[in-house]
């Protein structure tokens, strides 16, 4: 329940934050093209980082790493309102989805190793039904708020779901993933490792379909 609590939050928060930061940038630049730009940073994060992020989650603390996360999140968050420049907000936005892509796998592989078998249906099933509950209710809540209130208060609002999220996991037990690294460092050599793996894996799954096909 906590860890559903945590995500229905930051999910929750996520989606008035949407809504609010194209209706910021669309204010300070007029321009449907800004606004655009928005949704490019996902991403170009996502392809720098996830290719080398997964060996670092790997030997690192789950729960921590979530966190932490969490934390440059909200104040990554709650800076938007006072950058005046729209190439600012454009890099600030870059460092989110930065750490939106370490988060986003180690809360899959810290729920996969803290939800028993027997229970992921039930909470996958949940969770759906609470990022579909957010997805509908963010947007509404967000669209009040600026009614009633400004931009900013919105943003603000998701930097807080954040650090809320942050305060949920750290009431989580730390669990033991799965896998075993031997206790190895994170260096240059273990990256080129993981990395060869990676590629080694990727053409057996290529050669299958060739096979396939």
């Amino acid at each position: 329940m906590l860890l559903l609590s945590g995500i229905g939050i930051s999910t929750l928060g996520d989606f008035i934050y949407l809504v609010a930061i194209n209706v910021l940038v669309l204010k300070m630049t007029g321009s449907a093209a800004a606004v655009a730009g928005l949704w490019i940073m996902g991403p170009i994060a996502s392809i720098l980082t996830k290719f080398w992020s997964g060996s670092l989650i790997d030997r690192l603390n789950k729960r921590n790493l979530m966190i932490m996360t969490d934390i440059v999140r909200a104040v990554l968050v709650a800076t938007i309102p006072f950058l005046h420049s729209v190439w600012l907000i454009y890099v600030c936005l870059f460092f989110l989805s930065f750490t939106k892509a370490f988060f986003d796998p180690t809360s899959l592989t810290y729920i996969t190793s803290l939800v028993p078998q027997k229970d992921r249906k039930r909470f996958n099933s949940v969770r759906s039904l609470i990022t579909s509950g957010a997805f509908l209710v963010g947007p509404a809540i967000a669209g009040a708020l600026l009614l009633i209130t400004t931009v900013n208060i919105a943003i603000w609002i998701n930097a807080v779901s954040f650090l809320v999220s942050a305060l949920i996991l750290s009431l989580l037990p730390h669990v033991k993933a799965e896998e075993s690294f031997g206790g190895r460092k994170m260096n240059v050599a273990v990256l080129r490792k993981d990395w060869s793996e990676v590629i080694r894996f990727s053409r057996k799954i290529h050669t299958s379909f060739q096979s396939i096909s």
